[in-house]
């Protein structure tokens, strides 16, 4: 099965991220989650073979990405940017992609993050991480935020959205 990204809106979407994992997990075909393990980074990791995640929040938004191959995701809200922020993230051949919005800023943003997340290495210094990345990606948008997905496999077209009530399926289903 190919990669797909998964999300939900409301209120505070680091609370909503685990929820949404599970709702997922069942819509991808995994069935129930078993019990999550860490990297020493911190990323969540499905014991096994060929099961991947990652999770992304940002306000009231929440991502997952699901994948039998690596898969890394982020969302950002697009917020104003300090004056000095993209000459520190943004390598000198990075900058002609920056045309000085804030939206742009955070849409790089998301693909450094989430190539950092596809192999669970740092993102500091951001100039280092390369963008594009030297993988299959795809960024998305909506409003007042961006989101990117890096991969192994072709990046899905777009975000599924769920809706509020379906998380409630995953606390009352065994």
């Amino acid at each position: 099965m190919s990669t797909k990204i998964y999300g939900v809106k409301g209120e505070d979407g680091r609370k909503l991220s685990r929820p949404l994992l599970r709702l997922a997990a069942r819509k991808y075909g995994w069935g129930a989650l078993p019990e999550l393990e860490y990297s020493g980074r911190g990323k969540p990791l499905i014991p096994g073979e060929g099961r991947w995640l990652s999770l992304s929040h940002s306000g009231g938004y929440a991502l997952c990405a699901l994948s039998e191959f690596p898969v890394g995701v982020d969302i950002e809200l697009v917020k104003t940017h300090r004056p000095g922020l993209p000459a520190f993230c943004f390598a000198e051949e990075e900058l002609p992609l920056f045309d000085g919005t804030d939206g742009s800023f955070t849409r790089l943003w998301t693909l450094k993050e989430s190539f950092c997340k596809l192999g669970d290495t740092p993102l500091y210094p951001p100039r280092k991480v390369p963008v594009p990345p030297p993988c299959p990606h795809r960024s998305y948008e909506g409003e007042g935020w961006w989101a990117s997905v890096c991969c192994q496999d072709t990046p899905p077209e777009g975000i599924e959205w769920v809706n509020l009530e379906d998380l409630v399926e995953v606390f009352t289903t065994p």
